[in-house]
């Protein structure tokens, strides 16, 4: 059901939220972070993504689109200063309680949308535990089609199979989204070699990566920003139908 604007859940009265959860009986929660993104990027950029894509969501589907998370698990870049870090069982508590709060209220699934990968495993432990539960329902989206969005527009190497860092990707999406945070005269190039333990175990990004890029920032445009935003939203849009599809009688 496609809507005419985006349904802002803190944005509505309560009379408001009950005719409308009537109607629709899921949301969209986008889930960031505060975190350095180099020395060009906003520490909130994890955040300003999740944001562009889930409101293009909420006026494909007519979904209610809920306030977003941004104080989340954030466990490699705690020591850069500025990252706001907690702890994955708090914020797997904060997704359980949130879901159930608004299952009593006619919300029966909740499409949690990871714009940061850090807070994976949280968002992941807290599906579990509602499934044991609970009625309610966390459906976890990570970006769904960015690794293929990635390895199509982007022209640099990158630096780690599964992680993406301040670098050409959101370096690009941020020119697309918000180009009056991005200063262009600070990205930099770092590729540090990479630990054989790294994923094993959990090292700090600061001790091999002086300005907290991992890839190429300096290659990135608006351009790339929009094409890698556009695929990725395609492909959300396709797993909500599809998730949406499977539950009709």
């Amino acid at each position: 059901m496609k809507s005419e604007k985006v349904m802002r859940h803190f944005e509505m009265s309560w009379p408001e939220f009950e005719i409308l959860a009537k109607k629709t009986n899921y949301a969209i929660l986008p889930v960031g972070a505060i975190e350095q993104h180099g020395p060009h990027l906003p520490m909130g950029t994890d955040v300003i993504i999740g944001e562009y894509l889930t409101e293009r969501l909420a006026m494909a589907t007519g979904a209610i689109l809920l306030h977003s998370l941004a104080y989340t698990p954030s466990f490699s870049c705690r020591y850069y200063p500025g990252t706001v870090r907690v702890s994955d069982e708090t914020f797997t508590s904060e997704l359980v309680e949130i879901a159930e709060s608004l299952y009593l209220h006619g919300i029966e699934t909740i499409y949690v949308y990871l714009a940061h990968l850090g807070a994976a495993a949280a968002c992941k432990a807290a599906e579990r535990k509602l499934l044991l539960t609970s009625k309610a329902r966390l459906i976890n989206l990570l970006l769904p089609g960015y690794q293929e969005a990635l390895g199509k527009f982007c022209r640099s190497e990158r630096w780690h199979p599964i992680y993406v860092h301040a670098e050409e990707y959101e370096t690009s999406a941020l020119l697309a989204i918000r180009p009056d945070l991005v200063d262009m005269t600070k990205a930099v190039k770092e590729y540090p070699e990479i630990d054989p333990l790294l994923g094993s175990i959990s090292i700090p990004w600061n001790e091999f990566s002086a300005s907290g890029v991992i890839g190429d920032a300096t290659v990135a445009t608006a351009e790339t920003g929009q094409a890698i935003l556009d695929y990725i939203y395609e492909k959300s849009l396709e797993v909500i139908r599809i998730h949406q599809d499977s539950l009709e009688p």
